[in-house]
């Protein structure tokens, strides 16, 4: 069986079997992958550590018949801030949401993959929802989603949607909203997303019940 070796970040985890997991993973060149990780579930696994939710490791895979098995794994990066906020772990749910559902399975597509890895490290060290407007407009421009023609708004939140495509995240980060608008632009989006999905967004109800109690 062939090797290889990658970068990723876990996206999502499936308990498999009495101790694997199957773990989705958003790679530079290799796009959305699903590989399976045998024995992460014991106590005694040497790489049950490095292969939480959300962390960007490396990692080496054999590929054969069947899902490619994952063989050695090491943390880059575990996001600890975002992971002990319980809002900001429910936002990193949204986006990494967003990467399941919209992403297509074994297509490289490096340009995803750089906005996932800003867009995390952003929320790291300086969180802020105006990352995570930008990240939706962003990766459903480069999935081929996105239309402003498509948005019934005022000019002005569309020429802010349009700030959000086209400035970079250090120009976004002095980007300032009033409460009413950005509750405007998170409601155009997520109407605008869950039409795509023509599904609701199971992390947008999460975040609402954490937001009420």
């Amino acid at each position: 069986m062939p090797a290889a070796t990658s970068e990723g970040i876990i996206i999502k985890r499936t308990n498999f079997g009495e101790a694997d997991r199957i773990l989705t993973i958003v790679t530079p060149f290799k796009g959305k992958i699903r590989v399976l990780a045998k024995g992460v579930r014991r106590i005694t696994s040497r790489r049950g550590g490095n292969v939480e939710l959300l962390n960007k490791l490396k990692f080496q895979i054999f590929t054969g018949a069947g899902l490619p098995i994952l063989t050695e794994a090491e943390s880059i990066q575990t996001y600890p801030k975002i992971k002990s906020d319980i809002i900001l772990s429910a936002y990193a749910s949204h986006i990494t949401e967003l990467m399941e559902r919209l992403l297509p399975e074994d297509q490289p597509n490096l340009a995803c993959y750089k906005l996932l890895n800003s867009v995390l490290d952003l929320l790291e060290k300086n969180p802020r929802q105006i990352f995570i407007r930008a990240f939706e407009v962003k990766i459903l421009t480069v999935l081929g989603f996105w239309s402003l023609n498509q948005i019934d708004a005022s000019d002005k939140i569309k020429h802010l949607l349009d700030l959000l495509l086209k400035d970079s995240w250090q120009e976004l980060a002095g980007l300032q909203l009033d409460a009413e608008t950005a509750l405007e632009v998170e409601r155009i989006l997520r109407y605008y997303i869950e039409g795509i999905l023509e599904a609701s967004l199971r992390s947008v109800k999460v975040l609402q019940k954490i937001k009420e109690n």
